[in-house]
């Protein structure tokens, strides 16, 4: 599925990638993959995503956002493999526009212990940013997130943090059985701000509402419609702020059908708009 996260708060803004988007909790304490986990058959898929603006509130400094989102998502013989390409157009108040395109490619081991990922992004055509490095998680132990671009940057995992494929793994499994809860702490690589904390309320299940413009095989099962809030993982703990919530619609395969990213002043969404299965490698066959 893919896991996004836009992160569009001050003047330069982007998407943020949860694949993301999303991720699981773990309550009381270490986790460890369910070995159930292979039961939620994430489909391996290729999406694009129509990103627009939604609302504003006074005051706000941004007068539009709009593009698209090519997301790719495939299993491999160990992991899954997600690719992320943005093309955004953003309008602001008393500033130029600016255009941002972005490249986020991520590799995470069905295990959950390891998560590769790559991330290079331009403004107005000129490179704004490059990130690569790997996190890694032991159950019952502490991990590590480290990047070899920008070196000397690192951020302390717990064993608890999840990766994305495991936390949409998860929230599935959660909604199969009923729970309305999630909360976990979440790491993707997409940013250079290290992991967030996300707490999930699942909402009511959705009925297969199969669309004639796309993919039936994908797009026609039953799903949960679910609200998410982000926050950081430093700051005041005492008084925590999200940085964002989204509302989704979250398909029992990991596809995301539709979803509205609200920030404190103004509001985009992002709604599937075509959508292909991709083939799968033959592991194990000589």
């Amino acid at each position: 599925m893919s896991c996004l996260r836009l992160n569009m708060s001050g003047k330069c803004s982007l998407m943020r990638r949860s694949v993301y988007l999303l991720c699981a909790a773990v309550v009381g304490g270490v986790f460890v993959l369910p070995t159930s986990a292979h039961a939620v058959d994430l489909a391996s898929h290729k999406a694009i995503y129509d990103i627009r603006m939604k609302s504003t509130q006074t005051g706000s400094q941004v007068l539009d956002v709009r593009g698209k989102m090519l997301f790719t998502f495939k299993k491999s013989c160990d992991g899954w493999i997600s690719n992320h390409k943005f093309a955004l157009d953003y309008e602001y108040t008393g500033t130029s526009p600016l255009a941002v395109e972005s490249n986020f490619t991520s590799f995470e081991d069905f295990g959950g212990k390891s998560l590769n990922f790559s991330s290079n992004r331009t403004t107005n055509g000129e490179p704004d940013q490059q990130l690569r490095g790997l996190a890694t998680v032991s159950s019952g132990a502490k991990g590590i997130a480290r990047f070899s671009i920008p070196e000397d940057l690192s951020f302390n995992l717990t064993g608890a943090t999840l990766f994305p494929a495991a936390h949409t793994i998860r929230l599935i499994e959660a909604a199969q059985k009923g729970e309305k809860l999630v909360n976990a702490q979440v790491f993707d690589g997409s940013d250079d701000k290290g992991p967030v904390e996300i707490n999930a309320v699942i909402g009511k299940k959705t009925l297969p509402q199969p669309d004639m413009k796309l993919d039936k095989s994908l797009v026609g099962g039953s799903g949960w419609l679910m609200r998410l809030a982000v926050f950081p993982t430093t700051g005041d703990e005492s008084q925590p702020i999200s940085d964002y919530e989204m509302t989704m619609n979250l398909l029992e395969n990991g596809v995301i059908k539709d979803m509205t990213v609200d920030y404190h002043n103004f509001s985009v969404t992002q709604k599937l708009v075509a959508i292909e299965p991709l083939k799968e490698d033959k592991c194990g066959v000589e």
